[in-house]
């Protein structure tokens, strides 16, 4: 059935009747026919019919299920109404988990995994449900997050190129810091990694300093005690991209990365919405673990930060993925830098900053987010723009890598073959 159909049918079922049920009967019927005859996807009749997301998932569970009933349990158009028991049971849950010893995650996700354990014999209410509870209870509270995606959709940030394209499982890492214990001035650091897809994890480790070492040694541990992520996207720190002087150089960081065959990925500089996931996670760090207790030794952080993590993984049903055999594909080694172009003072053309060099782009990408990748075996920069999930090159040039980094880069066991630029 094709969109003219559709719209025909659409303004038929206005015109034939008034009835709002009839209507509704026939738009899910259609939606149905749509799915299952037709072969549509759900996103495809979404579009077309301009329904919601949880209709058409509602209508397109079962082939031959009769359209004509209702399941939702109270007249359209009215709020839903749930017993007394149901708000007592979600009370008495929000309470037990928020004051609870080891305390950490209380909304409804929390509710709904304590809810079945509870109460194995009968499901528990919507998460939307619960939370519209909460929220006439008086118990729910702001998550925090501020959601800025406008400018990065039009200015056509690689999301999907990053997440979809780089690597199976993307994972972010950031530092966290400087946090005190009242009365001391020794500063407490953390580094943090999440995994934005499922399965999703949030992991915090208390680190000495903010230094090369310990990421190095952290990410080692995270390897061994979770998974070996395809790719790791950090931010600019001094500590993961290197030297702030230096021209061309490969970081000890990235070293190691490229060695364990693992991507570098570095975020936009000071635009946090690109490290969207590990930024949330921060949040919820502050939130649900520093802010709502007093430490009062390094000793006493970590053995609650053990419980932090473990709640953490509880939460969100964390299972390492299915190992991965060994692949007997050679390993580019690459390294990617998503930057946003700017205006040169002589408003000449547009440039980006990789390694601090000034890498030069047309002015008509001015303000765009770009993806520039450095192949280390070629040596050479190409940069890229994500439209419509596809990458337009804009630039290929050549981009030697640091004579020093290439001595240890062969000393780490990074396969490079430096191939001679033409």
């Amino acid at each position: 059935m094709n969109k003219l159909v559709v719209a025909w049918f659409r303004d038929f079922i206005d015109f034939i009747t008034d009835d709002t049920q009839k209507k509704l009967i026939s738009l899910r019927r259609l939606v149905n026919q749509l799915h299952f005859r037709d072969g549509l996807s759900k996103k495809a009749i979404i579009e077309q019919l301009s329904v919601s997301k949880n209709f058409v998932i509602r209508w397109t569970q079962s082939m031959d299920q009769d359209v004509t009933v209702d399941h939702r349990g109270w007249p359209k158009g009215r709020r839903r109404k749930w017993s007394k028991q149901t708000e007592r049971r979600i009370a008495s849950l929000h309470k037990e988990l928020k004051h609870g010893p080891g305390a950490f995650y209380w909304g409804p996700t929390a509710i709904a995994q304590q809810w079945l354990k509870r109460y194995p014999e009968e499901p528990p209410p919507p998460l939307r449900t619960i939370g519209q509870i909460l929220k006439d209870l008086g118990l729910s509270e702001p998550n925090g997050r501020k959601v800025r995606k406008g400018a990065s959709r039009y200015l056509c940030y690689p999301e999907h190129t990053i997440y979809e394209t780089l690597g199976q499982r993307v994972m972010e890492a950031d530092f966290i810091g400087k946090k005190y214990i009242t009365g001391t001035q020794q500063p407490i650091h953390f580094l943090a990694f999440s995994f934005k897809k499922a399965p999703k994890l949030r992991y915090f480790q208390r680190i000495e300093a903010q230094s090369a070492d310990c990421f190095i040694e952290q990410c080692k541990k995270f390897f061994v005690t979770f998974e070996k992520p395809d790719c790791i996207k950090v931010d600019n720190a001094a500590a993961t991209i290197g030297s702030g002087s230096g021209k061309r150089t490969v970081s000890r960081v990235v070293q190691f990365l490229l060695a364990n065959r693992v991507v570098p990925i570095f975020a936009v500089p000071r635009k946090p919405f690109s490290q969207a996931s590990i930024e949330g996670n921060n949040s919820v760090f502050a939130r649900k673990f520093w802010n709502r207790r007093t430490f009062n030794s390094l000793e006493d952080i970590d053995t609650t930060l053990v419980a932090f993590n473990e709640a953490s993984r509880n939460y969100t049903g964390y299972s390492p993925p299915v190992a991965k055999a060994d692949s007997k594909q050679t390993f580019v080694p690459k390294i990617y830098f998503t930057r946003q172009v700017w205006e040169t003072p002589e408003r000449s053309d547009g440039f980006i900053d990789v390694l601090n060099e000034k890498v030069s782009l047309p002015k008509a990408y001015i303000n765009y987010f770009v993806l520039a990748e450095w192949n280390l075996n070629t040596e050479l920069l190409s940069v890229y723009l994500e439209n419509d999930k596809q990458l337009e090159e804009i630039k290929n040039s050549p981009f030697s890598i640091n004579p020093k980094s290439k001595s240890k880069l062969k000393k780490k066991g990074v396969h490079v073959h430096f191939a001679i630029n033409p």
